[in-house]
């Protein structure tokens, strides 16, 4: 169940990245270069949180971050291959 959650909210929020910024859709041209670096530093601040949540004593705690970590940095990798 937990992971399922995680997987889930990482789904979705590159599925709204990938609408927000990639797919022209809703702006005319891709995200700059500074955006796509921001958000990977964003993704690493939920993995380091979702890391201390879990090695903390709270592993239930750690979903939500460590969805938002793999949805944000997966669509970094995802743009920067040109997907």
């Amino acid at each position: 169940m937990e992971l399922a959650r995680s997987l889930g909210l990482a789904v979705l929020a590159a599925a709204v990245l990938w609408l927000a910024l990639d797919s022209r859709i809703l702006t005319p041209e891709p995200a700059p270069e500074s955006t796509v670096y921001a958000i990977g530093a964003l993704a690493l601040v939920f993995g380091t949180g979702s890391w201390v949540m879990y090695n903390g004593g709270q592993p239930q705690r750690a979903t939500i971050p460590l969805g938002m970590a793999l949805g944000l940095g997966g669509w970094v990798v995802l743009h920067l291959l040109g997907v």
